[in-house]
């Protein structure tokens, strides 16, 4: 059995933010902003996917599925147990700061959640220091 739990959330902007500004947002302010939480709670992956629009017409070319996802973007957590997510959830200063900021980039009405097991078949290939090679 898989030892990492993954938590997926596939979102819609808040009506009005363009794909670049929700981007900038994203990445420049609530990012920094969760990132300490994350940290503290043992979060050991946090990733945004973006789904332009100008990326559609591959999925579109490549017809892999009759459906193309009508969401604007992903984000996933990786840890190595659900309980370390709900701590970090329920952490007042996190309720107080990080959570009402979603208001300012994401439509919640029509964001979707999944939490499951992840199985790698391809993992990053490392140096013999350990880091990531590019």
């Amino acid at each position: 059995m898989a030892t990492e739990i993954c938590i997926t959330i596939t979102g819609i902007r808040k009506p009005g933010l363009n794909e670049s500004d929700f981007h900038k947002y994203l990445t420049n302010y609530h990012a920094p902003l969760a990132l300490p939480f994350l940290l503290k709670y043992g979060i050991k992956e946090y990733n945004l996917i973006d789904n332009f629009t100008s990326c559609r017409p591959y999925a579109e070319e490549m017809q892999m599925s009759k459906k193309i996802a009508d969401y604007d973007y992903v984000v996933q957590f990786v840890m190595r147990d659900v309980n370390d997510f709900k701590r970090l959830w329920e952490d007042e200063d996190f309720r107080a700061s990080v959570h009402p900021d979603h208001k300012n980039f994401a439509d919640e009405t029509k964001s979707g959640i999944s939490i499951g097991y992840r199985t790698r078949f391809i993992a990053p290939e490392r140096h013999s220091s350990g880091r990531l090679k590019n």
